[in-house]
């Protein structure tokens, strides 16, 4: 007994280093949210301040040049869990529409797989838009006919097929392919604010049964909604769900990683009542102080449980505001969304896929500190893996590039990092080297000098020939080998 007590005691003293040393990993995602839209870097945004996101700046590193895998969606959240490019998927173009089928697969490691293998506790709360799987009665694939951009608004045949899936779908079965099947323990959203069914997901089952049809007064697709859902209440639910999560976390001691794509400030723009006029500008604007204010209660959670030191807090958007935003308006009561640059949700203009993203962690980051360096929300696997020094497959993070040095201050710049690839709703492709910038349009390819034209207003390709050629080779390496990320010896 007197030699196995000392060997149990080192065994729990390793355990819990063990338990210590690895970070909490909070992922807060915004849903539509321009680099303009945070105030610590837009001097022009008038009344839509974002004291809390502000803060988290002044207590973290804000890269100014990171950017979403896409202008749109789906494929940015398919790249930010994968760390791979979407449009190396089924997907080339758009985003999934409702009842789209999984886009992540079975075989796919994500980072919620591969934090889970490494004793973390995973969970996502709020927005997934990756597809999922529905099933009918006998339990068999509901949706297994739809065509990648069925949606109800897209012709007749494309209305009948989504028609038909619905009339097969059985509401009280359990759904497939969706965040539990891509490594998340707790699930707790929805698929998209704007798509059916409209009703809360728990895991992978529905939290009651949507028997009305929606409204059409009531924003979004038309579909099956459960009776008394408030749109207005989806972003208060989400954060009291988070505040409970961070609380039971606190209490079991075991590190966990938390995505939190949130539905705001995307449409349906629904401010709760306690910030409807909040700005004296818009719903719009209500709607994107909200977003800030979640931001706030997330940083309060953490520092009432005590986890605020030990976590890596981020937060970043899915790609740039969207034009339901009205930027006229906006314009006319002082809110310059266009401030840096132009575009906005949709486009390859910088102002589609250039985003906020602010990373705090008091343990391993300076306060205050700044990056220029180019990023992409797809580093997001390999920077984890990284830190835990876990040893990326070849056939995972094909486009992911660990940026922790740049977390910890030990370099400045990457000088080897593959090039960053940008991809809008069309489907059309941009490429970056440094403060170059090519979008590839086939036979008028534009290329700007960011350092000197962030508003992409002068086309330098006639001028330099030589590097749109370069340029445009690496882009088609990049597309023909199925990664950019190199591969290690």
């Amino acid at each position: 007994m007197k030699k196995i007590l000392p060997l149990l005691l080192i065994f729990l003293a390793l355990e819990a280093w063990a338990k210590v040393d690895k970070p909490n990993i909070i992922f807060i995602l915004a849903d539509d949210m321009s680099y303009d839209s945070v105030s610590a870097f837009n001097d022009q945004i008038g009344n839509m301040k974002t004291p809390n996101i502000d803060k988290l700046v002044s207590q973290g590193m804000s890269f100014t040049d990171a950017h979403s895998g896409s202008a749109v969606c789906t494929p940015t959240r398919y790249g930010l869990l994968t760390g791979r490019y979407c449009w190396r998927t089924k997907l080339k173009r758009e985003v999934l529409w409702e009842y789209g089928s999984p886009l992540i697969t079975a075989d796919r490691l994500t980072v919620a797989k591969l934090l889970k293998s490494q004793g973390y506790h995973t969970a996502a709360i709020g927005k997934w838009h990756l597809g999922m799987n529905w099933h009918d009665k006998k339990g068999k694939i509901a949706n297994y006919d739809l065509k990648i951009h069925d949606s109800f608004f897209k012709g007749k045949e494309a209305k009948a097929r989504i028609d038909r899936v619905e009339k097969r779908i059985d509401f009280t079965q359990r759904i497939t392919g969706g965040p539990t099947d891509c490594g998340f323990d707790y699930f707790f959203g929805v698929d998209a604010p704007n798509f059916p069914p409209y009703v809360w997901q728990v895991n992978d089952k529905l939290l009651g049964n949507p028997s009305m049809a929606k409204p059409k007064k009531t924003f979004g697709h038309p579909g099956p909604m459960l009776p008394g859902w408030k749109l207005d209440e989806i972003i208060p639910t989400l954060v009291e769900k988070t505040e409970e999560y961070i609380e039971q976390r606190a209490k079991s001691g075991k590190p966990f990683f938390l995505y939190l794509p949130l539905t705001s400030p995307h449409t349906p723009i629904a401010p709760g009542k306690a910030f409807i006029g909040k700005t004296g500008i818009s719903d719009y604007a209500d709607f994107v102080v909200q977003t800030d204010d979640v931001v706030g209660r997330v940083m309060k959670a953490l520092k009432k449980q005590g986890l605020a030191k030990n976590t890596i807090l981020i937060f970043s958007s899915d790609n740039g505001t969207s034009g339901f935003a009205n930027f006229k308006l906006l314009r006319s009561k002082g809110v310059n969304l266009h401030n840096h640059f132009s575009g906005h949700k949709a486009s390859i203009s910088e102002g589609g896929h250039r985003v906020p993203f602010v990373v705090r962690w008091p343990s391993g980051i300076k306060a205050g500190s700044r990056c220029k360096q180019v990023v992409s929300l797809n580093d997001f696997i390999a920077t984890v893996a990284d830190l835990l020094d876990y040893q990326l497959p070849p056939n995972a993070g094909e486009d992911s590039t660990s940026i922790l040095p740049l977390f910890k201050g030990e370099k400045k710049r990457l000088p080897n990092r593959p090039m960053v690839v940008n991809h809008d709703y069309g489907g059309r492709f941009a490429i970056r080297d440094n403060q170059w910038k090519l979008i590839d349009l086939g036979r008028k390819p534009r290329l700007y000098n960011l350092d000197s034209d962030l508003k992409e207003k002068t086309n330098l390709a006639s001028k330099f020939p030589d590097r749109v050629k370069k340029m445009r080779e690496i882009l088609n390496y990049y597309k023909q080998s199925g990664r950019s990320r190199k591969r290690k010896n």
